[in-house]
C-alpha cells in the first residue's frame, strides 16, 4: 500500500488525541498534513477489547497497530498476531529511555514487540489527613489488620495486577515463600497471592477499572485508601483534593517497589501499512508528542527529552530524571508459564485469571473450571 494510504489503529480512550476535546491537544492532523497517512482510530475501553478488535476476524490484517498495556502485547504475541519491530525504522527511537525500551512489557519470546509510548505506576493512594501513619510498605493495603482499618473505604484494581501487588507485599511479608518477580510466580506464590487478596476482601469498598472510579472518590472521603496509578492521585492533588502516594514512582531507595506501567505501540502481523506505521511510530517518539501525551494524560512520557513546558510537572512527580538509576521499580508484564527466561514453573496467565476469579468480586470458578495453559 502506498504511503497515503489509510493508517488504522485501535487505542485506549485518551492517549491519542485529534483536536476533538482541545484544538491544542492533536497529534494527529499535523502527522496526517506532513506525511499523506490518514489516522482512523478505533477506541478499545479495556484490554480485552482491544485484544479482540485484533485477534479475531480480518483484525490483524486490517488494522496496522494497536496501544496497549503488557498484557496486551503478551496476549496478541503469543498467539501470533503481531510482527517484531523494526527499530532502524524508528526515527528517535534511541531517544527514548533505554530502561523502558528494555523493559519485559516491550518483549515476548526475547523479540522486541512494543515501543514505549508513556510509563505509570501502581502505587499506595491515601487520604493522609485519614491514613496514619503514612504508608511505608505494602503491608498498608494488605495486611488484614492494617486493611480492616479502613474497612470499605479501599478500592484496589479490579485485574489480576492486584495479585501482583499482593505478591510484591508477601516478598517481604513472608520471604520463605521465595518470590522475586511478582508477575513471576510458581502456583503456590500464586496461591499465597490469591489468598492475601481473599483475607482483605472483605475491608475493600470497590474494585475500580477506570479512572472516574477513582478520581474524585479516593478524594472525598468515599475511599481513603487503594492501589491506584499515580496520574490518578496527580489529578486529584492538582484538584486540590487531599490525596498522597507511595511510594515515589522512580525513586533511587525506598522499602517496597512500585509498579511500572508501561503502554507501548505495537504493528499487527500483517499490517497493511507497515510504512505509515513506521512513520507513526517515529511521530509518537518525538519530543513534541510525547510532550502533548503527558500533558494530556498525566503520565510520565517515554522520552526524557519531551520533559519540558506542559510536561515537566509529570517528570518531577514521576522522578523521570532518576528512573536510570532506580532501584524501587518493578516493570508489569505478561505471566508465562516459562517464566520470561526458559525456565518452567511458574504460573500462566491463564491461570493468574483463575486465581483472579476466586479473589475478585466476580462469580467463583467451578471446581472443573480451566486454569488456563
Amino acid at each position: 500500500m502506498p504511503d497515503n494510504g489509510v493508517l488504522r489503529l485501535v487505542v485506549p480512550p485518551g492517549p491519542v488525541q485529534t483536536g476533538n476535546i482541545d484544538p491544542q491537544d492533536d497529534w494527529v492532523t499535523p502527522f496526517e498534513q506532513q506525511t499523506g497517512c490518514q489516522v482512523e482510530l478505533r477506541t478499545a475501553d479495556t484490554d480485552a477489547q482491544a485484544v479482540h478488535d485484533i485477534s479475531l476476524g480480518i483484525g490483524r490484517s486490517y488494522y496496522d497497530g494497536v496501544l496497549g498495556s503488557p498484557e496486551v502485547l503478551g496476549t496478541l504475541a503469543g498467539a501470533g498476531n503481531l510482527q517484531p519491530l523494526d527499530v532502524q525504522r524508528i526515527t528517535g527511537y534511541p531517544q527514548l529511555s533505554p530502561q523502558l525500551r528494555a523493559a519485559p512489557s516491550e518483549l515476548y519470546g526475547g523479540k522486541l514487540y512494543g515501543m514505549p509510548y508513556s510509563w505509570d505506576s501502581y502505587v499506595i493512594g491515601y487520604d493522609p489527613t485519614v491514613v496514619k501513619p503514612a504508608p511505608q510498605s505494602w503491608g498498608t493495603l494488605f495486611e488484614p489488620a492494617s486493611a480492616a482499618r479502613y474497612a470499605r473505604k479501599i478500592t484496589v484494581p479490579d485485574s489480576p495486577v492486584t495479585l501482583a501487588l499482593a505478591a510484591l507485599y508477601l516478598k517481604s511479608a513472608q520471604p520463605s515463600l521465595g518470590i522475586t518477580d511478582p508477575f513471576e510466580l510458581t502456583k503456590p506464590q500464586l496461591a499465597a497471592a490469591r489468598q492475601a487478596v481473599i483475607a482483605i476482601r472483605p475491608s475493600v469498598g470497590s474494585f475500580w477499572s477506570q479512572d472516574s472510579d477513582v478520581v474524585g472518590p479516593l478524594g472525598d472521603g468515599q475511599y481513603v485508601l487503594g492501589a491506584v496509578l499515580d496520574h490518578q492521585i496527580e489529578e486529584m492533588s492538582r484538584a486540590g483534593l487531599p490525596t498522597a502516594g507511595w511510594p515515589a514512582p522512580a525513586a533511587t531507595t525506598g522499602q517496597g517497589p512500585a509498579v511500572a506501567d508501561v503502554l507501548s505501540w505495537m504493528m499487527t502481523a500483517e499490517a497493511p501499512n507497515s510504512s505509515c506505521m513506521y512513520k507513526w511510530l517515529s511521530w509518537s517518539a518525538s519530543p513534541s508528542v510525547q510532550e502533548g501525551v503527558s500533558a494530556f494524560t498525566k503520565a510520565a512520557p517515554a522520552n526524557p527529552a519531551a520533559c519540558r513546558g506542559a510536561a515537566a510537572a509529570n517528570c518531577s512527580q514521576y522522578h523521570e530524571s532518576s528512573l536510570p538509576v532506580a532501584r524501587n521499580i518493578v516493570f508489569e508484564h505478561l505471566p508465562v508459564g516459562d517464566c520470561g527466561d526458559g525456565q518452567a514453573g511458574c504460573s500462566t496467565y491463564g491461570q493468574w485469571q483463575t486465581a483472579w476469579q476466586w479473589a475478585s468480586p466476580l462469580p467463583a470458578p467451578t471446581a472443573t473450571a480451566s486454569t488456563g495453559s
